[in-house]
């Protein structure tokens, strides 16, 4: 298993137990643009952020905002998208 499906994996298994203040808030899909410093706020607090930030260092996300950060920003040109399923 790969460094981010098993961060994956372990962040799955979290959001199972504590759902995120993230969850159903579209705000957080959003591919371009600033962020918000209200969502950096909920990002910072929430239960799972150390495993949302693990998971983005492992895959950099193509999209969305991912603990407190735009990681499709911090992809190299040309990177595909990996899926992963856990």
């Amino acid at each position: 298993m790969t460094r981010a499906a098993t961060a994956y994996a372990a962040l799955v298994a979290a959001l199972e137990q504590e759902p995120p203040p993230c969850r159903g808030d579209n705000r957080y899909l959003s591919e371009h643009g600033d962020i918000d410093p209200e969502l950096q706020l909920r990002c910072s607090t929430c239960p799972v952020f150390q495993l949302c930030r693990d998971y983005a260092l492992a895959d950099r996300p193509a999209a969305g905002i991912w603990a407190g950060e735009r990681w499709a920003d911090k992809r190299k040109p040309g990177r595909p998208r990996k899926e992963i399923h856990a």
